[in-house]
């Protein structure tokens, strides 16, 4: 593991909405220039994306990330049965990886809105110290881990039914729930935390317009 550079800008990105909006698609063009990445992917979907790796064990997780400690690898685990152990090991094994993007598919599903278990705690909070850039999506961020949400830079936030995640998201974001409520697949709103703006756009038409 290399030393901590408290330097690091934190690029932390949250990604949430219902299936089919766009998620998937903005997260491979963000992972699709980056050198080292390790993904967290309970559904299998990366499995035949262009240079990635696919493991189904822990073990096999770890031994890749050992042999590529400071070379480029993208890997993704697609563990048999997605349970909190699995995606703590994950969790565990990107943050000792270090300088890597790290993509955590379906956050709802492994974590509670409640304190984030403690490796995927450890990797939110101290991971960018160590070059880690986290991905985390999610269709249900009323019900997902708040900790990753609270720290990340960047929200990218896709259409969502249920009032309940339009409102977790639109407070964090300080805007009306309504501008959520009005979107449709492929579109898009943008938050950044560090000039606090707001930006909505559509992933078809690549088109973006400031709202704040």
């Amino acid at each position: 593991m290399s030393r901590a550079n408290t330097a690091l800008k934190a690029e932390h990105e949250y990604i949430c909405g219902n299936s089919g909006t766009g998620k998937s698609s903005h997260v491979k063009k963000v992972i699709e220039k980056a050198k080292r990445v390790v993904v967290y992917d309970p559904d299998d979907e990366y499995g035949d994306q262009r240079g990635f790796v696919r493991v189904t064990s822990a073990n096999d997780l770890a031994k890749m990330l050992q042999s590529h400690a400071k070379k480029p690898l993208k890997i993704t685990y697609a563990p048999m049965r997605s349970t909190v152990k699995t995606f703590e090991f994950w969790a565990r094994c990107a943050f000792l990886w270090g300088e890597c993007v790290a993509v955590a598919e379906e956050i709802a599903d492994v974590t509670s809105a409640g304190k984030a278990p403690p490796n995927w705690g450890t990797l939110i909070r101290r991971g960018r110290k160590y070059g880690v850039k986290i991905l985390a999506v999610t269709q249900r961020p009323a019900e997902a881990d708040k900790t990753i949400l609270s720290n990340a830079a960047i929200i990218h936030c896709c259409a969502l039914g249920r009032m309940a995640d339009r409102k977790a998201i639109a407070s964090e974001m300080d805007c009306d729930v309504s501008l959520i409520a009005k979107m449709i697949p492929l579109d898009f709103i943008v938050y950044k935390r560090a000039d606090l703006s707001l930006r909505a756009g559509n992933l078809k038409t690549q088109r973006t317009k400031l709202i704040r």
